[in-house]
């Protein structure tokens, strides 16, 4: 608050008590009053008005740079009364009451709000472990029938196996709890276990993979990182390059303050550059989007979001024609 705001808000109060003195003045000097006496009630009176305002003014002040000073701190700004004194001067108290109701209103609609985010998060992950058995008995009598036919269907049923995980997945991005467990692992051991899981797709493509120097530990959540990995595999099979043969590679390195930076990269198509900024971006496909069928834009939106609740940077570069690079930066156990 500036006291020339002050001021100048108060412009028609000021104005008023000058009129008034000038009034008092002349009418002390028809009535024969000296001029001496009359110049030091006009001191006594400005010197009373100048200080109930210089009062005013300050208390006003303090008050709400303490209050502009708190919101500009507080992360929640729906508990700012909960760290502001109440005021003592009566439009600062109407102002207390009006924000305090205020925040209880969105702090009951955020509380309804995140009610209903757990009851779909638990219906989602429910719908999803059931979705499980029946996918499992269709992977079963696959396996017992093997015939050209069950194998163009199994690779069916994998792409609703995997859009089933990456629906369970998303629901878990937006949650605001903790839903993950950090613990160590063996970088090696984890995108070993990856390529496992989705090597049907890399040989239907002829797709290499390469893993250089990953003994290292990291802390992370397994589960998560490796649906992290899975969908990075997936995008450099779906944006592989028919001219080349298409390879991927994990290599990992120690880098400083005892962190590893694990980088997975490959040969595919790349991504525009005018595009690299917004994959991470809910729903966008871009321009590769636009020529591969059924690109969601989800996968590299839900790798950031998961990787940002687990606090690991990510950062991805491509170059089109040459291939695209994701480095990660894991906190060594």
């Amino acid at each position: 608050m500036k006291i020339s705001e002050y001021v100048r808000d108060k412009w028609a109060f000021i104005g008023t008590g000058v009129l008034l003195y000038a009034v008092a003045a002349w009418f002390l000097w028809m009535t024969g009053t000296e001029l001496p006496v009359i110049i030091m009630t006009g001191i006594l009176y400005f010197s009373g008005f100048a200080g109930i305002g210089a009062y005013d003014c300050m208390q006003k002040k303090r008050y709400y740079d303490k209050l502009n000073e708190a919101w500009e701190e507080l992360e929640e700004k729906s508990y700012l009364t909960e760290i502001i004194k109440f005021p003592g001067f009566y439009d600062g108290k109407l102002m207390y009451e009006v924000i305090r109701k205020n925040e209880k209103y969105l702090n009951d609609i955020i509380a309804d709000q995140q009610a209903e985010m757990m009851e779909y998060k638990k219906y989602v992950e429910t719908w999803v472990h059931e979705i499980k058995t029946p996918i499992a008995v269709e992977h079963l009598i696959i396996e017992n029938n093997k015939s050209p036919i069950t194998s163009s269907l199994e690779e069916e049923v994998d792409k609703v196996e995997a859009y089933v995980e990456q629906l369970l997945y998303y629901t878990k991005s937006g949650s605001l709890e903790g839903d993950y467990m950090i613990q160590p692992v063996i970088l090696k051991k984890l995108v070993s276990e990856a390529i496992r899981k989705n090597k049907k797709m890399m040989v239907a493509v002829g797709m290499i993979p390469k893993l250089e120097n990953l003994e290292y530990e990291i802390l992370t959540d397994t589960k998560w990182m490796g649906f992290i990995l899975g969908q990075i595999i997936t995008n450099s099979v779906k944006y592989s390059d028919s001219h080349k043969k298409p390879h991927i590679t994990f290599e990992a390195a120690k880098s400083e303050k005892h962190m590893i930076e694990f980088s997975v990269w490959d040969n595919g198509i790349g991504i525009p550059e005018g595009d690299l900024s917004r994959v991470f971006l809910k729903g966008f496909t871009g321009e590769n989007g636009r020529r591969v069928r059924h690109s969601t834009g989800m996968g590299l939106y839900l790798c950031k979001s998961l990787c940002d609740k687990m606090e690991i940077p990510l950062e991805i570069h491509s170059k089109c024609g040459e291939g695209t690079r994701i480095n990660f930066l894991f906190k060594q156990n």
